[in-house]
């Protein structure tokens, strides 16, 4: 089988439109898609496709960044899916095959470059909440209500999935997968 995994960090972000990028141009049987930080490759839904995947089949993304971007990790879950016998394609890489010496080269280096970026976005964030704070601006990340935890959880234990209940409270998944793992 072949699956396309589509990840985008935060439910304001598009994962339709790489979904549709990638069915477009892949033959494909299943699109599983995830909207979950990728600074782990720990993210239920991903776990969930890897336990899938059998010898033969081959999963198909669009960047290397969103296997995830500790590059130890990427590098890690990529051997472990080849030496199980499943393809890994990531169109970045313009059908470069990832097994030869050229292609392993040129993954790590995006796998890398992945890490990079998310280590600089986070330096920005960090010296942007510094300037905030200094001036007096910053007010810091806002609590989830802890009543809307509560209705979180009783809807899952009437049968609702993570996501639904995330969207029918307006939270994101990632914000509902912390509040529940705090307690």
């Amino acid at each position: 089988m072949r699956y396309i995994y589509s990840r985008v960090s935060c439910s304001d972000q598009h994962i339709e439109q790489q979904s549709k990028y990638l069915a477009d141009r892949y033959n494909h049987d299943v699109i599983v898609e995830d909207v979950f930080t990728g600074k782990t490759t720990n993210r239920p839904k991903f776990q969930e496709l890897l336990n899938k995947l059998e010898s033969g089949d081959t999963l198909i993304v669009y960047h290397v960044s969103r296997l995830g971007r500790k590059t130890s990790e990427v590098l890690e879950t990529v051997e472990a899916l080849q030496a199980r016998g499943v393809a890994v394609l990531v169109d970045q890489l313009q059908g470069s095959d990832i097994t030869t010496g050229v292609g392993k080269m040129l993954f790590t280096m995006l796998a890398g470059l992945a890490e990079m970026e998310r280590e600089q976005m986070l330096e920005r964030q960090r010296i942007g909440i510094e300037r905030a704070k200094a001036e007096g601006k910053y007010k810091g990340r806002k609590c989830v209500d802890r009543s809307i935890i509560e209705s979180a959880r009783v809807l899952l234990a009437a049968g609702k999935t993570k996501k639904s209940v995330a969207k029918q409270l307006n939270i994101g998944e990632a914000t509902l997968y912390r509040y529940l793992k705090k307690s």
